[in-house]
């Protein structure tokens, strides 16, 4: 949904070196954050962020993050937003994004295309997509060696961050975490909100034990790793006709296993149907294959993507102590996740 919000600042505008005819905010939330639909006055289409400093990442990992993105672009890559540069000052050197007051703002191009629900997928798409995903993993590499970076964005064999920290989740739900969420959401005055809790519960009953036991022995393991994209879900690829034109939100980008991307791009977009998405990981499988170990890896992570998702909805419900009704949109994903979910079954080893 669109709707309207004051004007981009000046000041903003200013530093960017823009002058901004309409701007329309595209999405947001009660954090502060907010994206931008903008056109100037010599004809551009700009995505304007603006992201609270207590919700952005640390500014080292900015810096790291856009110079990654500029090279991968450099290389060929035309989906991907470079963010724009400020003006150099008279004392200062052209930076990828503006820090005023606790917000900061950065700008880069409006990507075209539309994302695409799963029905909507056909056999063009879902080629083009995994092709696509190929081609941002094989530059993103290529890039991390040229730049030499090597404190957020890294190629190596080690640790899946990923599966480490997942553990630690369903550690943390086997300990204590699913009981505090059962007392504390047994009541909660939403109807449908208490209700979609029940069932995500019941069904972490059933599966956290196996789950726990996929994690433990995988997050013990070395991986090869490099720049993934992380958050990349089914509204971040952007689609004209079959061809994909956008990979958007890539702030939470940052190094683990290719399998990490593919298990929760083909999850949002074929939901509980195992049959497509163990078809779609065999064609992306000709691109990179994967070796066993890699196959197990992208079964627990497909695992704890549907299993998982639904209690960061149920956590951020406890922590915020918020008693009013929830929207529709938060009803209407957790309801998403929560079917999903419940239809749950492991993709075969031999995915």
């Amino acid at each position: 949904m669109l709707f309207q919000e004051p004007t981009i600042p000046h000041f903003v505008q200013s530093a960017f070196d823009v002058s901004i005819r309409d701007a329309t905010i595209v999405s947001g939330g009660f954090s502060g954050a907010a994206v931008f639909y903008a056109t100037t006055d010599d004809g551009r289409e700009l995505a304007v962020r603006r992201t609270p400093r207590a919700i952005a990442i640390p500014t080292e990992r900015m810096i790291e993050l856009h110079r990654l993105l500029w090279e991968i672009s450099q290389r060929g890559c035309e989906i991907i937003a470079v963010p724009m540069l400020t003006k150099p000052g008279t004392d200062a050197l052209a930076m990828s994004w503006l820090q005023i007051e606790n917000n900061f703002w950065q700008m880069e191009p409006w990507m075209s295309g539309a994302s695409r629900a799963g029905h909507e997928m056909t056999a063009a798409h879902l080629a083009e997509a995994l092709r696509a995903l190929d081609e941002f993993h094989r530059l993103a590499a290529e890039s991390v060696d040229a730049l030499g970076l090597g404190v957020w964005f890294q190629n190596k064999t080690s640790f899946s961050p990923a599966s480490r920290r997942r553990y630690c989740i369903v550690n943390d739900l086997h300990r204590d975490l699913l009981a505090t969420l059962k007392s504390s959401l047994h009541n909660d005055p939403d109807k449908r909100f208490r209700g979609l809790a029940t069932r995500v519960l019941n069904i972490l009953q059933t599966w956290l034990p196996w789950l726990q036991r996929s994690l433990k022995e995988l997050a013990a393991m070395d991986f090869r790793l490099q720049p993934v994209l992380r958050d990349v879900w089914r509204a971040h690829v952007l689609f004209t006709d079959s061809s994909v034109t956008g990979l958007i939100d890539l702030t939470a980008a940052g190094s683990d296993h290719v399998a990490l991307d593919v298990a929760r791009l083909l999850r949002s977009w074929y939901g509980a149907d195992n049959a497509k998405i163990q078809l779609a990981v065999e064609e992306f499988q000709r691109l990179r294959a994967f070796n066993a170990s890699e196959r197990r890896l992208l079964q627990a992570f497909d695992a704890s993507t549907v299993l998982l998702s639904p209690v960061t909805w149920l956590r951020r419900r406890v922590n915020s102590g918020e008693t009013a009704d929830c929207s529709d949109d938060v009803i209407a994903r957790l309801t998403e996740l929560t079917d999903v979910a419940e239809k749950f079954r492991p993709l075969g080893y031999g995915i």
